[in-house]
C-alpha cells in the first residue's frame, strides 16, 4: 500500500523513515484556526484526523498517516508562534515550570475506510531561563515553525532539567506508537485452533493448511481469533484478539498484573499442564540433538517446584515514573511485532514471584522517592536518578534485604529511607544504597552503601547456613534447589564417592550439601566474591571436608590428574561448557558425572559432545524451578 505523510516537517519525516522505507510527502495545508477541541488532547486528535482526510480525498487508494503536536501548560495550548515577541512570552511562560507535549497520529484509507488513531503524551520541565537564555535561542531564528516555539533537540542541554515520557514524541512524531499502529493497520485475522505449545518462548501453536502461527498467550484446546502480519515466511507470529472457546487447563491468573508485565508467561495455565508441556518441551529439544537415540533416554517425571507463587529468593524490579508519579515495576511484555528496545515499566501493587511482601514494599519505597523530588533515570535521555530496587529474601529465615539502585546524580537521603521502610517492616534485615552510572538497564554494584543491618542476610538449607550478600550467586528458588541438592547426594551415596569436584561453585550450596555424602569436596568458580562467600559459609557451618578455589574451569582442570576424584558435578551458566573446556572434562575420565542445567537447549548439546566421547547417558530428572515461565532445571546422569 501507497504511504504518505501528511505533513513536511523534516523531523516527523526523519523519525517516519525509521519506520516506512519508501513514503510519498504532501502536507494537508489544513487552517488549524478552524480545529475546535473540547480539550487539548481533543484538539491535536482533530487536527491530526483532519490532515489525515484531506490527504485521503484525493489519494483514496493510499495509507495517509496525519500528525499533530500541541504544546499545553494550564490547559492553553501552546502553537506556532506568529513573530519573535511571541516565542518570548512562550519561552517566558514554560521557564522552570514543567508542561506537556502531546501528538495525535491518526492513520486512514479512504478506499478501506478504515481509521486508527492514538495520543501519546511526555511531561518537559524547564530550568528557570534568563533573559539572556532566551534571547540566545531566539537569535538562531529555528523557532517559527515549532510549537511552543522551541525544538526539543535545540534546547536539550540549554533549558531540559527532566523529560517524562517518549523523547521522539516531542520531537514530534512518537516512533512506538506509529510503529504499533502501523503493524496494526497492515494486520490480517484468522480464526484457529490452538493444536501445540511452544517453549521457552511461551506461545501456542496453531497450524494451517498455508500457514504456523506463533501466538503468545494461547494453549492447546483454545479457540481463538487472531492478527497476524502477513510475511513470505511458513510460521508468523501473531496476537490474540479474542479467545472465542477456552481449552480446558486455563485458570484465573492469581496475580491482578499478569498479562500486561513480563514477570509471568502462564499464570493463567493449571500447574499441572505446565509441568507436561515442560516435559514434552525436554523430550523435543533432546529428539533434535539425538535423533535417533532420544527415545532410549530415560527421562524421569519432572519434580513440581515446593512453592508454585512467591518462590524466588531475588527480584529486580524497575522504577517507573508517569505524570509526575513514581511507582515500581517490570518492564512490559512483549508483544508479537513489537521491538523490545526500552520496553516500558509497568505499574506493581504486588509481584506473585518476589514476596507477599512486595505490596508494602512497593508502597514505602515509591512514597520516599517522591518526597526526595528527584527524577526516574530515563533510558533514553540517560538522565534521572532512581533505576531499580533489589529484593532478596531468605524463604526458610524470612531475612530480607533491600538493595535501591540510583545513579550518582545525586545524593540519596538514605538514613530516612532505611527509617520509613523500618517502620513499616521491622523484619528488614539489611539495606543498601547502589550507585550505578551504567547506561544499560541492569543492576551493576558499581558503587555500594551499606545504610542499616548487616551485609548479608541468611538462608538454610538442609539443615546448613548460608551467607547471601548483595553480590552473591544463589539458586532462585531455593526450596527447588533443595530438592536438587538432595538428588545430588543420593547419587553420591548410592556410589560410595570418596571424592567429589564442583564446577562454577558459586558461594558453595551444592558442595557444602555434599559435604555429608563425600568423603572429600572440591569447588571452583572463578569469581572472587563467589569464593570468599564460600569459604564463610563453610566456616559458619564449620565443615571440615570441603576447599574451594579461585580459578576458571579452564585454568583448573588441566592440573587435574586423573583417578584424583570419582564424581563431577557441574552446574555451569546458561550457556554451558566452553569447547575448550568440555574436552578438558573428556580428558579427565572421572567415572560419574552429574550435570545441573537452566538450559535444555545447551545440556543437549553437551551431553551429546560427552555421549560421543563415551559417557553413557543414565537418566535426566527435569525440576522446575521457574513456576508460570518458560524455563526449568534439568540434573543429568551420566557414567563412563
Amino acid at each position: 500500500m501507497k504511504v504518505i505523510l501528511a505533513s513536511e516537517s523534516p523531523r516527523r519525516i526523519k523519525l517516519l523513515k525509521r519506520i516506512v522505507k519508501s513514503f510519498s510527502v504532501i502536507p494537508s495545508g489544513l487552517d488549524e484556526t478552524q480545529i475546535v477541541g473540547k480539550n487539548p488532547a481533543d484538539f491535536a486528535l482533530k487536527a491530526a484526523e483532519a490532515k489525515a482526510r484531506i490527504v485521503a480525498e484525493k489519494n483514496p487508494e493510499a495509507l495517509v498517516i496525519g500528525a499533530d503536536t500541541v504544546v499545553t501548560i494550564d490547559g492553553r495550548v501552546l502553537g506556532k508562534p506568529a513573530d519573535r515577541s511571541q516565542a518570548e512570552r512562550m519561552l517566558e511562560m514554560l521557564s522552570g515550570r514543567t508542561h506537556e507535549v502531546i501528538t495525535a497520529v491518526v492513520l486512514y484509507s479512504k478506499q478501506a475506510d478504515r481509521l486508527l488513531s492514538g495520543q501519546e503524551t511526555s511531561r518537559v520541565t524547564f530550568r528557570p531561563l534568563t533573559p539572556e537564555d532566551i534571547k540566545e535561542y531566539l537569535d538562531r531564528n529555528t523557532y517559527q515553525d515549532k510549537a511552543g516555539a522551541y525544538a526539543i533537540q535545540e534546547i536539550r542541554n540549554l533549558f531540559l532539567e527532566k523529560l517524562e515520557g517518549d523523547y521522539n514524541n516531542v520531537v514530534g512524531l512518537p516512533v512506538r506508537l506509529l510503529r504499533r499502529l502501523f503493524n496494526k493497520f497492515q494486520e490480517t485475522k484468522a480464526r484457529v485452533e490452538i493444536s501445540g505449545f511452544l517453549l521457552p518462548e511461551a506461545a501456542g501453536l496453531a497450524i494451517t493448511r498455508e500457514q504456523t502461527f506463533l501466538v503468545p498467550g494461547t494453549y492447546p484446546g483454545d479457540l481463538v481469533e487472531i492478527a497476524y502480519l502477513p510475511r513470505d515466511k511458513q510460521t508468523i507470529k501473531a496476537r490474540v484478539q479474542e479467545i472465542i472457546k477456552p481449552g480446558e487447563t486455563r485458570q484465573q491468573a492469581a496475580c491482578p498484573h499478569f498479562g500486561r508485565c513480563g514477570g509471568c508467561s502462564f499464570q493463567d495455565l493449571n500447574y499441572r499442564e505446565q509441568l507436561r508441556l515442560k516435559e514434552n518441551y525436554l523430550l523435543e529439544v533432546f529428539r533434535q540433538h539425538f535423533p535417533s537415540g532420544y527415545r532410549y533416554l530415560e527421562i524421569e517425571r519432572i519434580l513440581p517446584s515446593p512453592a508454585q507463587y512467591f518462590y524466588r529468593n531475588k527480584m529486580e524490579f524497575s522504577f517507573g515514573q508517569s505524570g509526575g508519579e513514581i511507582f515500581l515495576g517490570l518492564r512490559e511484555r512483549t508483544q508479537p511485532n513489537q521491538v523490545h528496545r526500552n520496553k516500558r515499566v509497568v505499574p506493581l501493587e504486588i509481584c506473585h514471584l518476589s514476596t507477599p511482601l512486595t505490596e508494602k514494599i512497593f508502597r514505602v519505597v515509591r512514597r520516599q522517592a517522591a518526597k526526595t523530588g528527584l527524577p526516574v533515570f530515563d533510558l533514553e535521555t540517560k538522565k534521572g536518578f532512581f533505576r531499580h530496587l533489589v529484593i532478596r529474601e531468605g524463604k526458610r529465615t524470612g531475612e530480607l534485604m533491600l538493595l535501591l539502585v540510583t545513579t550518582s546524580q545525586a545524593e540519596l537521603p538514605a538514613e530516612e529511607f532505611a527509617a520509613a521502610i523500618l517502620e513499616v517492616m521491622p523484619e528488614l534485615t539489611s539495606f543498601w544504597w547502589v550507585e550505578n552510572d551504567r547506561i544499560a538497564d541492569v543492576v551493576s554494584l558499581e558503587k555500594t552503601h551499606l545504610v542499616y543491618g548487616r551485609e548479608a542476610i541468611e538462608e538454610r538449607l538442609q539443615n546448613f547456613r548460608f551467607k547471601i550478600y548483595p553480590g552473591s550467586f544463589f539458586q532462585t528458588n531455593p526450596l527447588a534447589a533443595e530438592l536438587v541438592y538432595a538428588l545430588i547426594q543420593d547419587e553420591a551415596r548410592r556410589l560410595r564417592t570418596q571424592s567429589a569436584l564442583g564446577l562454577y561453585c558459586g558461594s558453595g550450596a551444592i558442595e557444602i550439601c555434599l559435604s555429608k555424602a563425600a568423603a572429600e569436596v572440591v569447588g571452583v568458580d572463578w569469581e572472587r566474591a563467589n569464593i570468599r562467600t564460600a569459604n564463610e559459609n563453610l566456616a559458619l557451618n564449620q565443615i571440615k571436608n570441603v576447599r574451594f578455589q579461585e580459578r576458571s574451569v579452564e585454568e583448573a582442570l588441566p592440573e587435574i590428574g586423573r583417578g584424583s576424584f570419582d564424581l563431577l558435578v557441574i552446574d555451569p551458566p546458561r550457556a554451558g561448557l566452553s569447547p575448550r573446556s568440555i574436552k578438558q572434562v573428556i580428558s579427565l575420565r572421572i567415572p560419574t558425572l552429574v550435570y545441573v542445567s537452566c538450559n535444555p537447549v545447551t545440556l543437549a548439546r553437551d551431553l551429546k559432545t560427552l555421549a560421543d566421547s563415551g559417557y553413557k547417558i543414565n537418566r535426566l530428572t527435569p525440576v522446575d524451578f521457574f513456576p508460570h515461565t518458560g524455563h526449568l532445571e534439568v540434573v543429568a546422569y551420566l557414567s563412563l
